[in-house]
């Protein structure tokens, strides 16, 4: 039998072109007795936000975001054409808010969201933003297309900051281009991690290209390791995000280096321990 595992992640381009191959293959299900479409596979991540215009409007939920532009953006995208959008919130207090113009590169799904990869036209800078968190304005510019070359290499030029880095901040214009030149200094972070999270950090061979782990001495009773050190060399840009993956286990991660982690760790499980003691009262 042919099973066709499903991942729409709320890209309504994708659920539609499914609804319709199913509606013309499901007499062959019949013949098979539903193996055809058996789900063999299944992803369990989805998109925490409004992603599908027509599904909006059926529900009633409208949204002014960007979500309702797809159809240029992508156009502008697999032609390399410049694009101005607008942004009138600012999240982390980035203060770029208004409208400008950018050269759009590839809509990425991460974890629970879409993405836009972007290049602005002024500055060349390369910057990824959530979609639904620009406005539904959308418009093309009056600049030549650059066409696909040139996209596919501004393309690899993020891909590289994203397998040097750590999540999806790609860092301000100044250190963005020292790090593309090769130019910039990076900082090695250690992390000692216990059990039982130290088994979960060592089945992760391929989190990261750059890691290294270290296994300690195993215990004589148990058999497990003591505890795994967690090494990466990341660029400045990447240590908020890394540190909010380590914060995750708490009480069973350590910092080693450098020091500035290590002092945002203690300075937060301070915060933590102060929170429970007041709510305790």
């Amino acid at each position: 039998p042919i099973c066709f595992p499903v991942t729409i992640l709320g890209d309504a381009q994708t659920r539609r072109i499914y609804e319709t191959l199913s509606k013309r293959l499901r007499g062959l299900d019949m013949e098979l007795n539903g193996e055809f479409f058996y789900p063999t596979r299944q992803h369990l991540n989805r998109a925490i936000i409004h992603t599908d215009p027509e599904e909006m409007a059926a529900k009633g939920e409208n949204r002014d975001t960007l979500f309702h532009k797809l159809p240029l953006l992508e156009q502008a995208i697999s032609q390399g054409q410049a694009i101005e959008i607008s942004r009138t919130k600012s999240f982390y207090g980035s203060g770029n808010v208004g409208r400008f113009q950018i050269f759009p590169l590839q809509l990425i799904y991460h974890d629970i969201a879409w993405y836009l990869l972007y290049e602005l036209c002024e500055s060349g800078h390369l910057v990824m933003g959530r979609v639904n968190r620009f406005n539904s304005y959308c418009s093309l510019v009056k600049i030549p297309s650059r066409g696909l070359e040139k996209q596919r290499e501004s393309l690899a030029k993020a891909y590289q900051l994203l397998e040097n880095g750590w999540g999806l901040n790609l860092g301000e214009p100044e250190l963005q281009q020292l790090e593309l030149a090769g130019n910039l200094k990076f900082i090695e972070v250690e992390v000692r991690f216990y059990p039982p999270i130290s088994n979960f950090i060592v089945e992760g061979e391929r989190r990261h290209p750059n890691q290294k782990i270290v296994l300690g001495e195993p215990d004589k009773n148990s058999g497990e390791y003591k505890f795994i050190e967690y090494s990466i060399k990341l660029p400045p840009r990447s240590l908020n995000e890394f540190i909010q993956w380590v914060y995750r286990y708490m009480d069973k991660a350590q910092i080693l280096s450098p020091p500035e982690l290590i002092k945002l760790y203690r300075d937060w499980e301070t915060d933590r321990k102060s929170t429970r003691l007041n709510s305790s009262h």
